[in-house]
């Protein structure tokens, strides 16, 4: 008895490994960014991998606890097919579930307070279109910078913004960074769901602001308040 309740938690253990091994996969793309920036490639290239390798890192780490759980039961059972995977299927659902929370905890336990750090620490220039260009070549889209800087002449002003399209824990730093490097912006701050920032309308507008908040994600202005 002991015998088979030591097996099945050696089991258990090994299906937790490959959903941890997959997890940590699916969250490379957080990682990288990071990891580019304290090795000195600066922050535009740093999202630009980001940006690109965001649905491969999940997809593959999907794909490596896969592989490695049908490794586990063709190891167990001599071979793996249909009726083999239901026999186990709940050491495979045991995996996906371990993939699932691994990559919860280093995606926003682990990731997002390091990169929050690390951006942090970047000394911020700040620019008329912040970093729209630099994105906008790196990224392969001139398009991106085609815009001109139209002040609104109405003082220091406050905006929520929504932001979409931010599911790692790099995100949201690098959204902050890019925003402080705008010319006026003065205040950001980040929130759950987007951000709130205080503005100099006399040097910068908010057409400006939402387009540094350039693909994948999107802005949505959720409020707009004049400071007096």
């Amino acid at each position: 008895m002991e015998n088979t309740e030591q097996k099945n938690k050696e089991k258990k253990k090994s299906y937790l490994w490959a959903g941890i091994a997959g997890g940590f996969t699916a969250v490379t793309c957080c990682i990288a960014p990071v990891v580019l920036i304290l090795l000195g490639f600066g922050t535009a290239i740093s999202m630009a991998v980001m940006h690109q390798f965001h649905l491969v890192s999940i997809v593959s780490g999907v794909i490596l606890m896969i592989l490695i759980s049908l490794y586990l039961v063709k190891r167990k059972s001599g071979v793996c097919n249909i009726s083999t995977m239901k026999k186990n299927w709940k050491n495979i659902a045991y995996a996906i579930i371990f993939l699932a929370v691994s990559w919860v905890i280093l995606n926003y336990l682990v990731v997002a307070p390091v990169a929050g750090l690390v951006y942090g620490n970047i000394p911020v220039n700040q620019k008329p279109l912040g970093n729209i260009k630099e994105m906008a070549e790196i990224h392969g889209m001139p398009e991106m910078a085609d815009i001109e800087v139209e002040p609104e002449y109405e003082g220091k002003k406050k905006l929520l913004l929504n932001i979409e399209g931010v599911f790692c824990g790099s995100c949201g730093p690098a959204i902050e960074y890019d925003l402080k490097s705008i010319l006026g912006v003065l205040e950001v701050e980040r929130l759950s769901n987007g951000v709130s920032l205080i503005y100099d309308s006399d040097v910068t507008s908010k057409d400006v602001i939402i387009a540094a908040v350039h693909d994948p994600y999107s802005a949505k202005i959720l409020s707009e308040e004049k400071i007096k």
